[in-house]
């Protein structure tokens, strides 16, 4: 990193070589900086501000592109200086949609039961895309054998959890599993297998 101060005051952080050597050619030169170069400077800083800040969120929770596009965007950053920040981030390996939507699932789970169906458009709703996200739900489900035993094993798990609130007869608890993303043949087993044991 190269830390360039003008004679005006500004201060530059810069970490791309050319934009190094412009700034050393400025710092050098008698006259004052030319408004193209200065523009240069600026963006190259700005581009080094938004992939470090683009790392300190990462480093605090696994991010998907389109979630960490918004944060930047929030904190002032140009379209331009987060689109290369994360570009850079992607090709290093840092921002991986793939690895985000497995985190995701796995968490999801763990929390909220739901189903395939659910689980899919959640994930297309945070910018991943289908096949990704698809790619990640099974990964996910597959983890520990059968993904279907797993939606199962789900699907129980969250009837167990809808069956604490008062008021739950069977329609509003099939009504509620299929709105979880639960498959209608599968809730329908489980609500009627639920009748025969309690």
């Amino acid at each position: 990193m190269l830390r360039v101060r003008l004679d005006d005051g500004s201060l530059f952080l810069l970490d791309n070589p050319s934009a190094a050597r412009a700034a050393e050619a400025c710092r050098n030169a008698a006259e004052s900086v030319p408004a193209h170069l200065r523009a240069a400077l600026e963006a190259a800083d700005e581009a080094y501000r938004c992939r470090r800040k683009a790392l300190d969120l990462l480093a605090r929770a696994e991010q998907c592109r389109k979630g960490l596009e918004a944060k930047l965007a929030k904190k002032g950053f140009s379209r331009e200086a987060a689109a290369d920040a994360l570009d850079r981030l992607e090709s290093s390996g840092y921002l991986d949609d793939g690895r985000f939507a497995e985190a995701w699932v796995r968490s999801r789970l763990r929390i909220r039961p739901e189903g395939r169906t659910r689980l899919l458009t959640a994930l297309m709703a945070k910018g991943i895309a289908a096949e990704t996200a698809r790619i990640a739900v099974e990964a996910v489900l597959s983890e520990s054998g059968d993904p279907d035993d797993a939606e199962r094993a789900a699907l129980e798990r969250a009837r167990l959890k809808l069956l604490r609130r008062s008021g739950m007869n069977n329609e509003k608890l099939t009504a509620a599993l299929l709105r979880k993303g639960f498959p209608y043949a599968a809730v329908r087993s489980a609500v009627q297998s639920g009748e025969n044991t309690e």
